[in-house]
């Protein structure tokens, strides 16, 4: 008799989420986010005092997550 295995259905707005992750991750090139961020700071005129506090606060909400990232990192590199 074969055990059952439980299957974890993806829906596409699941796909499209993990597509999207990966896209943003492996980039490397001069479209990345870190490079937008350098030109940005660079040429500081390039965006209004709003739209710094907007990236500001997007910045400081991924600062919260990054804890929970490296527990993710670590228990995988144990596992």
């Amino acid at each position: 008799m074969v055990a059952e295995q439980e299957l974890e259905i993806l829906s596409q707005s699941d796909l499209d989420d993990l597509l999207r992750i990966n896209e943003f991750i492996g980039q490397q090139d001069e479209n990345s986010l870190v490079s937008e961020l350098k030109r940005a700071i660079l040429d500081s005129g390039k965006l209004e005092l709003s739209q710094w506090k907007s990236l500001r606060d997007h910045i400081r909400e991924i600062e919260e997550l990054i804890p929970h990232i490296d527990l993710i990192i670590k228990l995988k590199k144990e596992n």
